[in-house]
């Protein structure tokens, strides 16, 4: 497994190991790993997917393939989706992988990508989009995913190799971490205005709902050559998630909004700020659009072919994070 300290990565571990499947990870941070999992039955392999040479036999003995790394930047590095690193960690260091994984007898191969590598438009038809959807991404982000989704597929025709892709939107679950969270931040702090009433649709999907997916893929010869996007099978609006956040904070739904106009008059000066200071705003008009834009998929197809089920919904999710977000820490 790549990408196996991330958030997806490590629950992705922790599932295969209580079901006592021996895990190998491929890092550049080996120490990490190892106090992740002490004692247990983990390989961690030392190796860099920018760097080829360091990928000398890091796929020797593998059967299956997870791939979940790709470039992380910092929290406060301004356009986010367009850091410049996306395309040499996962296009290029995707490349790298599959050239070692196409010489090492490995049997499975499955890709954990993102919706972002359909483009944001993908999500604006009118109705959930799917598989079928001819990719536009529209950020560096996006098509160094789709680059990456590729050649992890072309691999697998050429080298024998079962692949398969996953595309997950956002994901939740994830406690403190995450764009939800960052959401109900601000709203407890009151640093997030009372949003407008914008039927936007959204879709997301738990943490541990996308580990199963990913599992269950692996699992089934027929997913081979397969891309599937996988969600919750709900659509959310930000009002909806904002509503239901004062309602788990025991705060009353405010009988006033702030205009949409102000908040694109708001988001530019972000926009304009961001450029000049070199770092991330709160809001501007990309962080803006998605939070009044659409970002709607479809998991049909994995539902239909694979029997996927997802067991949990933002419905239950926000109280819980809002209680475990507010509670006093322990000594």
């Amino acid at each position: 497994m790549t990408g196996a300290t991330g958030r997806v990565g490590r629950l992705l571990v922790s599932t295969l190991l209580q079901e006592g499947q021996p895990v190998s990870i491929l890092t550049r941070a080996p120490q990490v790993a190892l106090d992740l999992w002490p004692g247990q039955r983990v390989d961690v392999r030392v190796g860099d997917l920018t760097d080829p040479s360091s990928l000398q036999s890091v796929c020797s003995g593998i059967d299956t393939l997870f791939h979940l790394a790709s470039y992380a930047p910092r929290p406060d590095e301004p356009d986010l989706y367009n850091a410049p690193n996306h395309w040499p960690v996962t296009a290029e260091g995707t490349a790298n992988l599959m050239a070692e994984a196409a010489d090492s007898g490995v049997k499975r191969l499955i890709y954990i990508s993102t919706v972002k590598a359909m483009g944001d438009a993908a999500g604006e038809l009118g109705r959930p989009a799917d598989e079928t959807l001819t990719p536009a991404p529209d950020t560096l982000y996006g098509r160094a995913k789709l680059a990456a989704e590729q050649r992890v597929l072309a691999t697998g025709q050429t080298a024998g190799i079962q692949a398969s892709v996953l595309r997950l939107p956002m994901v939740y679950g994830l406690d403190d971490k995450g764009n939800l969270a960052r959401l109900i931040a601000a709203i407890a702090a009151r640093r997030f205005p009372p949003w407008p009433q914008i039927n936007n649709r959204r879709s997301a999907i738990h943490i541990e709902d996308a580990v199963a997916a990913a599992i269950l893929i692996a699992r089934n010869p027929a997913s081979a050559g397969q891309i599937y996007c996988v969600t919750d099978g709900r659509a959310y609006s930000t009002r909806w998630i904002y509503e239901r956040i004062l309602l788990a904070l025991g705060r009353p739904i405010p009988r006033w909004t702030v205009p949409l106009w102000a908040l694109r008059v708001a988001a530019a000066g972000g926009s304009i700020g961001e450029r000049l200071l070199g770092r991330r705003l709160p809001l501007t008009l990309d962080g803006l659009s998605k939070l009044t834009g659409d970002a709607w998929y479809s998991s049909e197809k994995l539902e239909r072919t694979l029997g996927f089920r997802p067991k949990y919904s933002l419905e239950t999710e926000i109280p819980r994070l809002v209680r475990s977000i507010r509670r006093p820490p322990t000594d």
